[in-house]
């Protein structure tokens, strides 16, 4: 009986060791990479005409959209007002520079980045609140 263990303990080691020997065998070699994307001129000229679209998109003036959108050059003009992230009036552009603009408050000005401004149907928007931007204006911390 105990021969007869010893040979069925044999033949299932033998057994799991063949089954072992094939699945760790060296796995296929991964497929190479697809090749770069080549791009030419044609595609150059096609990429920098979808993004002038874009930005020509970008109407200037007035939009019906609750949601802040990108102002453009166009939209940002003295006397506008720029409420903050709330729709409070924090002040009126005073100037407009090249990419920047000078937002007059009470407490001061401050220059601001038109990356920086937003417009929706409520006219421009500074993303930050009332408080925040008379804090920056005035130099002390906003509690």
């Amino acid at each position: 009986m105990r021969m007869l263990e010893l040979a069925a303990m044999a033949a299932a080691l033998t057994l799991a060791g063949a089954a072992h020997a094939q699945v760790s065998g060296n796995p296929a070699p991964p497929p190479p990479p697809p090749p770069p994307e080549m791009h030419g001129p044609d595609d150059r000229v096609t990429d920098f005409n979808r993004m002038q679209n874009d930005v020509a998109g970008r109407a200037a003036g007035p939009t019906r959209s609750l949601r802040p959108v990108p102002v453009s050059p166009e939209d940002v003009t003295p006397g506008s007002e720029v409420r903050d992230s709330k729709g409070v009036v924090i002040g009126s552009i005073e100037r407009v520079g090249m990419g920047f603009a000078v937002v007059a408050s009470p407490g001061g000005r401050i220059e601001v980045e038109f990356a920086s401004l937003a417009k929706n149907n409520k006219g421009l928007l500074i993303n930050m609140p009332k408080a925040k931007f008379d804090a920056i204006v005035s130099g002390k911390p906003a509690h």
